[in-house]
């Protein structure tokens, strides 16, 4: 196991492209999720698109699946599922300004956004993450952000009311 305080990540973000970069000891891996194929971009989702068929995220360069919801009225709605080598990992909202990185159904770590852009991460006490469970949650996180409102806020906020 390695200790998550020890990974030295490097997140950075272009138009349309996350990349980041996790070093632990002697290893070294990276995920990137990158806008393809010029969607409408939504100005709300920090990588411009939800849209799966508009999306390709590679893991030290392999392919990994990745199904986002469409990130409208529920919480449940802004969970994004990525496939990579057998694990599931599931990231979600947990609350308003939080979002939850889970593999195989355990608890990984709570992502947010800093107000300068940064991503920050509380690693779950009982499991360790691994640096590829590190880079996957960068990189969710920094594509689709952290957090999402209770469907009666983000409902009474909404600009058609």
């Amino acid at each position: 196991m390695t200790d998550a305080r020890a990974f030295i990540v490097d997140v950075r973000r272009s138009d349309g492209v996350v990349a980041v970069e996790v070093r632990a000891g002697a290893g070294r891996h990276t995920a990137v999720v990158e806008r393809v194929h010029d969607p409408k971009l939504q100005p709300h989702v920090p990588i411009g698109t939800r849209d799966r068929l508009h999306l390709r995220m590679m893991v030290d360069d392999l392919p990994v699946t990745l199904r986002p919801g469409a990130g409208r009225w529920s919480r449940f709605s802004y969970r994004v599922v990525a496939e990579h080598e057998g694990h599931q990992y599931v990231y979600r909202p947990r609350t308003p300004e939080s979002s939850r990185l889970l593999r195989d159904g355990f608890p990984v770590g709570d992502f947010t956004i800093a107000d300068t852009g940064e991503v920050r991460v509380d690693w779950a006490a009982e499991h360790a993450p691994g640096p590829v469970d590190a880079a996957i949650g960068f990189a969710l996180a920094g594509a689709f952000g952290a957090g999402a409102e209770f469907f009666l806020a983000a409902f009474l906020d909404h600009p058609a009311l």
